[in-house]
């Protein structure tokens, strides 16, 4: 298979309709990590941008959290919910317009790329929560984001999937090894690219780099493996299936590093799957808002 002339600057300078987070958005993200912000500082953040502030109190209201009253203030929304509630829901608030396209390059029609990035969401928290090596909010964070650079790839493969996926079946490799092959580079080294350029923290990027390869990750960051097998866990569920299926290898190393077992893995599915549940009722705020 001969590679692809096309490089990664060419998709971040050439690809239209580029994914962004809303810059309020990632202040969030930045001011949730800090010791000196205050729920006032936080709601002043998420202020500055009226659509993204204006979805994270719909979402704030969702039946997901079931507030006894209605909360109509952002600050009293950061107070009941907490900073990193906020944080993450200003993330879902700002990714939901774009993740939620077809993909056509993957085979992803409407919503499933959102569905596969929420269900990893999940899982990596699940996974943080039972490993104890990560936060669960940055779990949850990278989980969402791990996958961003198929939002910019796609467009470029729409014509060489059919060969990618009869390629990677018939020399038995993953997808993404596949990619490497054609393009020269996959989907994760795109949205490594991307994550930079948005200023998103390192271990973030190593997360959106590494997730399908962890044991090649430098120095094995505990959140790389949590992302891994909260996809791991998507996948095998079936959340958001493209065409690149369920070809995955699975990183016996992640369970090692984290210090937990297959047994682990196989209890943490089923609270997956009630985590997940829960979450779909954010699911109808997003689509209705």
């Amino acid at each position: 298979m001969s590679q692809s002339t096309i490089t990664i600057e060419d998709i971040v300078k050439k690809t239209a309709d580029l994914p962004t987070i809303p810059a309020a958005a990632v202040r969030v993200m930045q001011a949730a990590e800090s010791s000196t912000s205050t729920a006032a500082s936080v709601a002043q953040i998420l202020s500055a941008d009226q659509s993204l502030s204006a979805r994270v109190l719909r979402l704030a209201n969702s039946a997901f959290y079931g507030l006894s009253r209605k909360v109509n203030d952002l600050q009293e929304a950061v107070v009941i919910l907490g900073m990193r509630n906020i944080k993450n829901l200003a993330l879902v608030a700002g990714t939901y317009p774009w993740m939620s396209r077809p993909l056509p390059g993957y085979c992803l029609g409407p919503r499933a790329m959102w569905t596969h990035a929420f269900g990893t969401a999940v899982g990596a928290q699940q996974v943080a929560r039972v490993s104890g090596k990560v936060k669960d909010d940055v779990a949850f964070t990278a989980g969402l984001l791990h996958d961003i650079g198929k939002v910019a790839v796609s467009v470029w493969l729409e014509n060489k999937v059919v060969a990618i996926l009869n390629y990677a079946n018939r020399e038995g490799i993953s997808f993404d090894e596949a990619e490497r092959k054609i393009l020269g580079y996959d989907h994760t080294q795109v949205g490594e690219h991307l994550a930079k350029a948005w200023n998103l923290p390192e271990d973030l990027v190593a997360a959106v780099r590494w997730h399908h390869s962890p044991d090649e990750a430098p120095d094995n960051p505990p959140l790389v493996d949590c992302v891994h097998l909260g996809n791991y866990l998507t996948m095998t569920m079936g959340f958001g299936l493209g065409g690149d299926g369920l070809l995955y290898r699975f990183s016996e190393g992640s369970l090692d590093r984290l210090g937990m077992k297959a047994v682990d893995l196989d209890q943490t599915t089923d609270t997956f799957v009630e985590s997940y549940e829960q979450y779909e009722k954010l699911f109808e705020e997003l689509v209705a808002a």
